[in-house]
């Protein structure tokens, strides 16, 4: 059931509902496997993976690059699904309730933090500070999210709609920069978002398009319909694009 204080969402939408879609973040896992690959997770390296959903990235970090994980959602409704994944695919992961923004653990706890299309809809000072904390020295903060091509009112717009405050890739760099981290990298990913728009469209099908746009018409009626409509034209706006951040903790 989708709490009444939430916003039109279409990620709302989904989360709410079994459709399929455990993925949802452009570049599905194989940016997974280049944000593993920047942040040099490898054998018996700790990892916290924050906003981990229902896990698939996590088991995929287990499974290819044989580290120790941990992931951790705000959302009861993830942690359910990935505790009862975990177990079906007898793999050995810890999924934890926790906020993104107090992170529950002792500094310099892990090599390597990451998230994935989550920084965005955080106070991203305060996240990324929480990721610089419990990053061990010489450990990874990896990060991969909306980024804008150029500043415009649909910035705003979309803050209005989503609670996503996406920066532009040197924004995101100058945040790193900010939050102490050094040898920060960027890289731009911006196809992988008509890509995921087709990938998301062919996955859902009609029918279930139309059962999610019915839902949030229940939920939020035909003005809510048109927020959601709204945000989905401005992620698939030129001005929209994505990227790959990762810094280096001294």
């Amino acid at each position: 059931m989708i709490k009444k204080n939430k916003r039109p969402s279409l990620e709302n939408i989904i989360e709410s509902e079994d459709v399929c879609l455990e993925i949802l973040h452009p570049g599905g896992l194989e940016i997974t496997r280049e944000l593993a690959q920047f942040c040099h997770i490898g054998k018996i390296i700790k990892v916290l993976d924050i906003g981990s959903g229902t896990g698939e990235s996590a088991f995929y970090l287990v499974r290819n690059f044989n580290c120790h994980i941990i992931g951790m959602d705000i959302s009861d409704r993830m942690i359910k699904k990935a505790k009862r994944k975990a177990i079906d695919h007898g793999v050995i992961i810890q999924f934890k309730k926790g906020d993104a923004h107090d992170l529950p653990f002792k500094d310099n706890t892990f090599d390597a933090v990451i998230s994935e299309c989550t920084t965005s809809i955080l106070d991203k000072e305060r996240a990324i500070g929480e990721m610089v904390r419990v990053a061990r020295s010489g450990g990874y903060i990896g990060i991969h999210d909306i980024c804008w091509k150029k500043d415009g009112p649909e910035n705003h717009r979309l803050a209005e709609i989503e609670f996503r405050r996406p920066e532009t890739l040197e924004g995101w760099k100058t945040q790193f920069e900010k939050a102490g981290l050094i040898d920060v990298m960027i890289e731009d990913r911006s196809n992988l978002i008509p890509e995921w728009e087709k990938e998301i469209s062919e996955k859902l099908g009609r029918f279930v398009r139309l059962k999610i746009f019915l839902k949030i018409i229940k939920n939020w009626g035909i003005g809510g319909l048109r927020k959601v409509m709204e945000s989905r034209r401005i992620f698939q706006s030129q001005d929209t694009g994505y990227g790959i951040i990762v810094g280096k903790k001294p």
